[in-house]
Parts: C-alpha cells; sequence; structure tokens
C-alpha cells in the first residue's frame, strides 16, 4: 500500500471516529434537551394538578358551608339544652347551711340565666340570685302559674306545672311549680335567648328539693 492510500485510510478513520463523537455529542444535547422539556411538563402538570385541587377543595368547602351552618343551626338548641340539663343536674348543695341564695346563684351562673327567684304559693320571693331584677314581675308570673295550676287542673295528672312568657326584648320568663313537704313552691328563672322547654328547670329541682327538706346531698 503506497503511502498516499495509507494516508487516504487514516483521514476515513479518523472522520468516522469525528462523525461518531459529533453524533454522540448530539445525541446527549438532544437527550438533555428532552429531559428538560419532560421535566418542565412534568412540574407544569403537578402545578395545573395543584392548582385543580385547590379549586375543586374550594368549591367543596363552598357548598358545604350553608349545609354545615343549616346543620349547627338545627343542633344547637338540641346542645344547648342537652348542655343545661347537664348543668343544672349536677349542683353543689348546701343543706347543713340552707345558704339558698348560693344555690340560686349556681343555677343562675350555670345555666346563664338574668335572674333565679325561689317564691312560694302566695308569689311572695323566698331567696333569690344576686343582681335579680323586677321582683314584683317574676311574683306575678309565679303567681298566674299557681292560679291555672288551681283553675285547670282538676286533678294531680292534669294541673299544669310550668309557665313559659315570652316578650318583645327576647328575654324568656319560666316558672316551675313544686311541692316540698306539702307546700308548694315556685322556681322562676329569666333567660335572654337562651333555649328552654318546659322541663328545663327540672333537675335543679331536686338539689332545691334537698336543700329545703334538709338533705344533704352527697
Amino acid at each position: 500500500m503506497s503511502g498516499l492510500q495509507i494516508l487516504a485510510v487514516v483521514i476515513l478513520v479518523a472522520g468516522a471516529v469525528a462523525a461518531a463523537g459529533a453524533g454522540y455529542l448530539l445525541g446527549v444535547r438532544l437527550g438533555a434537551t428532552a429531559r428538560d422539556a419532560l421535566r418542565t411538563d412534568a412540574e407544569a402538570s403537578a402545578a395545573d394538578a395543584a392548582e385543580a385541587r385547590a379549586l375543586l377543595a374550594k368549591e367543596v368547602a363552598r357548598r358545604e358551608d350553608p349545609l354545615r351552618a343549616d346543620i349547627e343551626r338545627v343542633l344547637s338548641p338540641l346542645l344547648e339544652r342537652e348542655r343545661l340539663n347537664n348543668e343544672l343536674s349536677h349542683l353543689n348543695g348546701r343543706s347543713t347551711h340552707r345558704d339558698l341564695t348560693a344555690l340560686l346563684d349556681q343555677i343562675a351562673s350555670r345555666g346563664n340565666f338574668a335572674a333565679v327567684v325561689l317564691h312560694d304559693e302566695d308569689g311572695w320571693p323566698l331567696a333569690a340570685s344576686a343582681n335579680t331584677e323586677d321582683l314584683d314581675r317574676l311574683g306575678a308570673t309565679a303567681s298566674l302559674l299557681v292560679l291555672l295550676a288551681d283553675k285547670l287542673g282538676k286533678d294531680r295528672d292534669t294541673a299544669p306545672l310550668s309557665l313559659m312568657v315570652h316578650n318583645a326584648a327576647n328575654h324568656t320568663t319560666l316558672s316551675r311549680l313544686f311541692t316540698v313537704n306539702g307546700q308548694r313552691l315556685s322556681l322562676t328563672v329569666v333567660a335572654a335567648g337562651t333555649p328552654m322547654t318546659p322541663t328545663t328547670l327540672d333537675p335543679a329541682l331536686v338539689s332545691i328539693t334537698a336543700e329545703l327538706a334538709g338533705v344533704t346531698q352527697a
């Protein structure tokens, strides 16, 4: 092989190597570009998915809020009545000191009542919670309950036991008639916006009856 031929072969081999190297580098660059494009697309897709989830969560919350508010509005009076029943069922009696005022103060505090008064059957106050006002009006409500019990109660089962009066100021007066040692008494409370039923005060009567009868509560 002549020197010229050898030179031609070397040139061909060098060209092939250079072409292969250029192809490899081009492939690397194209691969990196493709990977960058895929990464960008993945990040964009993730961002779109996150935005979609956020929008969906907002839409679900928007639809659930009115329903949740309606449920809370319906359950609120029931929960409040349950709270009152629980609170008034666990009063601390102090019968050895006959401290009725302290017991009525407990009822006022636990029931969120503006006033609590214990009346005899003629409507005269025997004890009242602190800051109680308008005793005459409360006495009139208690007396009206006794009158209704006498007029409407032909026997023990039909006699009314409680009376509720609601005024324009959203104040509710509840009077509950009960008997201790054969004497009729009434417990009267005033609440502002607190949902009550005719039997709201029944749990408190246990402690009051024991207090008046001189029975020490456990």
